[in-house]
């Protein structure tokens, strides 16, 4: 029995929740989601890229760039076990929007604790200091000011965090004013939706990519070099910036008692060889050419909609309650947990929630995917039950909610075999033992020695 097949033998229930679907759908079907009209905050902080990124998107990031994002992207993996351990951890890869604020604007904060903001950035410096900030790591404290403005639970304090050659620097980012960082948005959201319209960037500001490997500065398309500098001016007079010993020296113990390259996701479980084939150093091949189809963005803008209608809405669970489920980690594996409140009049029925935008027409067939991911979910909380949401785009965007019941011992068991073997199969450097990946990922799949194809047609199965 392989591990999807576990995982699905292991539900005691399943039942539609009409009133979380009811909520839910009473919202989406105001919304049009035709057109893929928001924005992210990286485009706001650097509003020349956004615009050339959009009129030439077959540049490629020059090779160095990619090189250094990926390590960036490999070294955030394993902060998140490093800030689960921070008390009042709250949540990571929180999806941020700006509609309360009247802008389609999105964003993606890397931690939360409680209901404050961590924004985690690696670099390769020997040393930053508080004036570096302002100056040289502007766009980062320009990132972590919009997050902040756009958190339904705003709260005053954020922090601001760097990591280079194994320190941590942290610094307090205190707002004054948020009033004055939503109007900087507004007026950035403007000025690129006006330059994208009529053609002309001429009274954009220079974007913090400017003589570091830009892509269309190389393919000599860029014109930030005739473009007014940025400035900073603006974030002195709203928020104030102060050295964080506190929280950097307790992220410096974590790490010290901590420092481990394995770092296991909730997916890892599911595509368990794509695991072995990134951790083993497989190289990757690379399509360039290949496009990104319009429903990405359809399925995304209504993605983010539907979680902002959660956020915005009774059903919201705020960050100490969170942080207090939190606690709680059955399993060494690290995701983006969301939680939903099933019943406002009872305080214990917040419970773990996957959500997913399908294509299909056929709502009674779900793939065992998703059941998976909710139960690895509701595993590592040790919670027995959790909701998966499903919207349907062709079906005129219905809602299906359905509560999951799972035999979370049994579950727990599974989850702990799986991680066994991908560890052995990582020492000994082979993937046979391991389960392939779903089928629909297989073709899909640029590991150049994807051992799954090599094994399709053995239709092997594993037991539990």
């Amino acid at each position: 029995m392989s591990f999807l097949q576990a995982i699905k033998s292991s539900i005691i229930n399943e039942e539609d929740n009409t009133y979380i679907s009811r909520i839910l759908e009473d919202r989406i079907k105001i919304k049009s989601f035709i057109v893929p009209d928001y924005l992210y905050v990286t485009d706001l902080i650097n509003p020349v890229h956004s615009y050339f990124s959009r009129k030439y998107p077959d540049i490629a990031m020059p090779e160095s760039v990619n090189s250094r994002m990926k390590y960036g992207e490999e070294v955030h993996f394993l902060a998140r076990q490093w800030f689960e351990k921070i008390p009042g951890f709250s949540g990571s890869e929180v999806i941020l929007t700006a509609t309360h604020m009247g802008l389609n604007v999105v964003g993606r904060a890397d931690f939360m604790i409680y209901d404050s903001i961590v924004e985690f950035k690696t670099k390769n410096v020997d040393r930053i200091n508080l004036e570096n900030i302002y100056t040289v790591y502007r766009s980062d404290l320009e990132q972590l000011l919009f997050y902040a403005a756009m958190n339904r639970n705003f709260t005053r304090d954020n922090f601001l965090v760097f990591f280079t050659e194994g320190r941590f620097y942290v610094y307090r980012v205190s707002i004054k004013d948020p009033a004055a960082i939503e109007n900087e948005m507004v007026f950035r959201f403007s000025l690129i939706k006006r330059g994208i319209e009529n053609g002309d960037i001429s009274d954009f500001p220079r974007c913090s990519y400017f003589g570091y490997g830009c892509q269309f500065s190389e393919a000599g398309v860029c014109m930030c070099h005739s473009l007014r500098p940025g400035e900073s001016s603006w974030m002195r007079n709203v928020a104030s910036v102060a050295e964080d010993n506190e929280m950097e020296s307790l992220l410096s113990s974590i790490y010290a008692g901590n420092a481990t390259n394995f770092d296991m996701r909730f997916y890892d479980l599911i595509y368990p060889r794509k695991y072995y084939h990134k951790i083993t150093g497989d190289s990757r091949n690379s399509d360039t050419g290949a496009s990104i189809p319009s429903s990405y963005y359809e399925k995304n803008n209504i993605k983010f909609f539907v979680i902002d209608s959660i956020n915005g809405s009774v059903l919201s669970a705020s960050g100490s309650e969170i942080s207090e489920i939190n606690k709680v980690s059955m399993l060494p594996l690290y995701g983006d947990d969301k939680y939903i409140i099933k019943n406002i009049y009872d305080e214990n029925s917040i419970v773990p929630y996957l959500l997913k935008i399908n294509n299909s027409m056929y709502p009674n067939r779900l793939p065992d995917t998703y059941y998976s991911e909710l139960a690895i979910m509701c595993a590592r909380r040790n919670r027995k039950e959790g909701i998966l949401i499903t919207v349907y785009p062709r079906l005129a965007n219905a809602v299906v909610a359905r509560d999951i019941y799972f035999d979370i011992d049994k579950i727990i068991g599974i989850c702990n075999r799986t991680i066994s073997d991908i560890k052995e199969a990582v020492e000994t450097e082979n993937p046979d033992k391991l389960d392939l990946c779903p089928e629909f990922t297989i073709k899909s799949c640029d590991f150049s020695s994807c051992s799954c194809k090599k094994e399709i047609i053995k239709g092997r199965e594993k037991d539990y």
